[in-house]
């Protein structure tokens, strides 16, 4: 992508940005945290015109101070008694996935990615998105075998409770030495089915350049993603959920 190209999707990203925070706010609140006339943020808003690459760049520190990623989840999030979030308020929200999308590519910045790996089916949304953000193509593990492939690779991992034991398959041919790949999920717990992804991309022999969650819970997902020898980025981490009495 060319420096033009990256310059116009910047200012694009900070007018989708504009655009998931003024489903919250009003102008006129925008226009008071961002020092610039309601008038202009609606032209941003409505699509009229773009922000200069200057004006975009100042636009997007002052969008970062007045309410960061991390509160956006957290202001979206609801809750049930014990805890338990319900993240389709999220997954399902096309300005969120772009947020991700955007909030991914800001923390992997310089990092060669050829490929975005996820589990069916709740990381899918997410991964899509992302993959779609930076252009690359996706790999979904599945528990079920595809029809008409000949041949997988596999990884079986421990998960629920009482545990189970569930097994992961992607195409083998799907990555290789030469991918270097992003780990992506909508929200880690135990950690277990990202250790798979980590097991499945390295038995590919290709290179885990990192994970990319939006939420945390607990945690029990640090000691199992305790060897996994790249970063791994929580937008947003949270208590564990307590369990029903």
């Amino acid at each position: 992508m060319g420096r033009k190209e990256e310059d116009l999707k910047f200012r694009m990203m900070v007018v989708e940005k504009l655009r998931m925070l003024k489903r919250s706010y009003s102008y006129n609140e925008l226009a008071k945290k961002l020092g610039k006339p309601e008038t202009v943020l609606c032209r941003y808003v409505k699509g009229d015109i773009l922000p200069s690459g200057e004006t975009a760049r100042k636009l997007w520190e002052e969008l970062s101070r007045f309410e960061d990623f991390a509160d956006t989840l957290r202001r979206r999030l609801r809750f049930d008694e014990y805890g338990y979030a319900d993240v389709g308020s999220l997954i399902h929200d096309p300005y969120i996935l772009l947020q991700a999308s955007v909030e991914a590519s800001l923390r992997f910045a310089g990092r060669r990615l050829t490929k975005v790996l996820t589990a069916a089916v709740n990381g899918v949304p997410l991964a899509t998105s992302i993959a779609l953000f930076l252009e690359v193509p996706l790999v979904v593990a599945k528990r079920t075998k595809d029809i008409g492939v000949r041949a997988f690779l596999e990884e079986a991992y421990p998960s629920g409770s009482p545990a189970t034991l569930t097994t992961l398959y992607i195409p083998k041919d799907a990555l290789g030495p030469k991918d270097h790949v992003l780990l992506v999920d909508d929200l880690m717990r135990t950690g277990r089915t990202m250790q798979a992804l980590l097991n499945l991309a390295r038995k590919a022999r290709a290179n885990p350049v990192g994970v990319f969650t939006l939420l945390a819970f607990g945690e029990d997902w640090k000691g199992n993603l305790e060897g996994s020898n790249c970063p791994i980025e929580v937008v947003l981490q949270l208590p564990a959920p307590s369990r029903p009495a």
